[in-house]
């Protein structure tokens, strides 16, 4: 069923980035390059200037805690809009972006048509086409690439996939909540596994964590168990987040 996305919600997904006014004059790489080794060790080489660093490790970290907004959007246009985006590699075309002195790339979506989901069962083939047929394949060509451990990379999808459905959205209605709430619990079941890849184990409920006390943070957070290496870019320090394993784990009160 088609049913497009009002300017609202398009207004919320270029604030993370994505775009539906993708123009073949922009200067962009097509997401299914980032599924080979060679083309995404030579995409990240060619971008370690932009990205602020001289190593291709921390360059993976930073890719992929940028490029895991596709989980994000994705996940939100399904479970708070019940729409389906077309986030196929061959979909989306990545262009470099600047914000504050960090490197963040633009998403444009080249077939920006949306359609609505009319069953459970199409939710889950979804899941599965972002996470084992798109991001998982991601993941493997980085870990080819540049030895960077899976760990972090999937930590790097896991903290925004929780932020998706951890907010505190003020337009959910009882029903709709416990509906998210259910949502979630299958993406951290073992049993779905099989929707992220050839895993025995989930691949994000590994990170979930209870939410502690970390001294100098107001709120409390859920500290992360691996460093994504924001600190490691140029003038790092001022980069470095506030769940970061290294300070919160002698700051924890």
């Amino acid at each position: 069923m088609m049913n497009a996305l009002t300017q609202g919600q398009w207004d919320t997904l270029m604030k993370y980035r994505f775009h539906r006014e993708w123009d073949p004059a922009f200067k962009g790489e097509e997401a299914s390059s980032f599924l080979g080794e060679i083309e995404m060790k030579a995409y990240l080489t060619g971008s370690l200037s932009a990205i602020g660093t001289d190593d291709l490790k921390v360059a993976a970290s930073l890719f992929m805690k940028r490029y895991a907004f596709i989980a994000a959007m994705g996940l939100m246009a399904m479970t708070y809009w019940n729409k389906k985006l077309n986030l196929k590699p061959e979909n989306l075309i990545l262009v470099d972006g600047d914000k504050n002195g960090l490197w963040m790339p633009q998403f444009y979506l080249k077939d920006a048509t949306v359609t609505e989901f009319t069953s459970t069962g199409e939710k889950e083939e979804y899941i599965q086409s972002i996470f084992r047929e798109h991001l998982n394949g991601v993941i493997q060509s980085l870990k080819k690439a540049t030895k960077q451990s899976n760990l972090i990379l999937w930590e790097n999808i896991a903290v925004y996939v929780f932020w998706i459905f951890e907010s505190d959205d003020v337009f959910l209605n009882e029903g709709m909540r416990a509906q998210r709430d259910q949502q979630f619990r299958q993406l951290l079941s073992d049993e779905n596994s099989r929707w992220f890849g050839q895993y025995h184990k989930n691949p994000l409920a590994r990170y979930y964590s209870e939410k502690v006390n970390v001294d100098a943070v107001p709120e409390k957070v859920r500290v992360r168990k691996t460093c994504c290496f924001s600190y490691r870019l140029e003038n790092g320090e001022k980069y470095r987040c506030k769940t970061c394993p290294q300070t919160c784990r002698v700051k924890r009160t």
